[in-house]
């Protein structure tokens, strides 16, 4: 039960999080910023959000099942592919193109994660 607790506050602040910076997407981000990059920062709550309620499920999952230490790995991998992937196009929106400079190849890489954690869970077996 304790994973799943842990696993529940990394759904709650993701789900937090999120929202608000969809609020922040929707009424505070300034009108000079073009419609393709309002576009992204949209995408980027989605997928934020979206995962945030993958958490929810591993929450519950966590709960109802014995042996809950291979949820851990779609949870990193999802928390990860969040910080990486949604992350980067908060950071690409909020101050331009080029801001990530060398790290630019961290959206990519947390598109991946995102992918692998859903793959992840193909791999969780039963344990009793």
């Amino acid at each position: 039960m304790q994973i799943a607790r842990k696993i529940l506050i990394f759904a709650g602040l993701n789900g937090a999080i999120a929202a608000g910076l969809a609020a922040v997407g929707a009424h505070a981000l300034p009108a000079s910023i073009p419609e393709a990059d309002i576009a992204m920062f949209t995408m980027a709550t989605q997928f934020h959000l979206f995962h945030a309620l993958a958490l929810l499920g591993l929450a519950a999952l966590a709960h109802n099942t014995a042996g809950t230490r291979h949820l851990m790995i779609p949870v990193w991998l999802f928390q990860a592919g969040v910080l990486a992937f949604s992350g980067s196009l908060y950071v690409r929106v909020v101050f331009g193109p080029g801001s990530l400079g060398a790290f630019h190849w961290i959206t990519p890489l947390g598109g991946l994660a995102l992918i692998a954690g859903w793959l992840s869970l193909l791999a969780l077996k039963r344990e009793n």
